[in-house]
């Protein structure tokens, strides 16, 4: 009798559910984010025609992150850089060789890991003016790229991007055309994982390659130091 009525109640008890799988589950999207960062560079330039010399670099950016649909998210953002650099041929006294100010808007979609996404997109970029020893111009074009942005949810975490405009002009007809390689890859310090700031050490470096008559073989690289702060 014992026997029996313990099978019976094991029949009427509710199997238990099995634990779930979170691997096989879709993680929940991110909220939407606002980045803004401001970094200073040191730049070490180089060029078909010139000597070399040194420069400086200020550049500063805003990215806003969205959820577009539940299951694609953007991001969209705006970055302006002042730059300014001299070269002393054999041993002159210091000249101006490049001095502009550009602004660009990349806009990306997001994919993979939510908090450590992979974005890759088009954006727009504006060197006006630029001012090149003697010559004064501006270029502009479109391009696409990849960005791997920090995982603000660790105290430390690399980044890289990549953007690559293949033919970028003014409207002058002798002010040449380029195509530009922007490359940047870092590390992202997050000393506080409660608080928004965010500390940053990277290298970045810009390539310009001459694609007609007028123009000369360029490059900007050198190492940077910044503050993010991302909500």
């Amino acid at each position: 009798m014992l026997a029996l009525a313990a099978l019976a109640i094991a029949l009427a008890s509710p199997s238990p559910s099995p634990a779930p799988n979170y691997m096989l589950q879709t993680p929940p999207p991110e909220p939407n984010h606002v980045t803004i960062e401001l970094l200073q560079s040191v730049l070490v330039t180089s060029g078909e025609e010139w000597y070399g010399g040194n420069g400086a670099s200020t550049n500063a950016s805003v990215r806003y992150e969205f959820q577009a649909t539940p299951k694609a998210r953007f991001a969209n953002t705006v970055h302006w850089q002042r730059l300014s650099s001299t070269y002393a041929p054999d041993g002159e006294t210091p000249k101006w060789w490049f001095d502009f100010t550009e602004y660009d808007d990349e806009f990306d979609a997001e994919l993979g890991r939510p908090d450590y996404p992979l974005g890759v997109g088009v954006g727009y970029f504006d060197y006006t003016p630029i001012h090149d020893y003697t010559n004064d111009y501006n270029l502009r074009g479109f391009g696409f790229g990849i960005d791997r942005w920090p995982n603000y949810y660790t105290p430390r975490s690399f980044y890289y991007s990549a953007w690559y405009y293949p033919s970028l002009r003014g409207g002058q007809p002798d002010s040449g055309t380029y195509g530009i390689l922007r490359a940047d890859v870092g590390v992202n310090f997050r000393p506080n994982l409660v608080g928004p700031w965010n500390i940053r050490v990277g290298f970045m470096s810009d390539t310009w390659f001459a694609k007609d008559e007028y123009a000369g073989d360029s490059g900007f690289n050198g190492p940077y130091v910044g503050l993010s702060f991302w909500h």
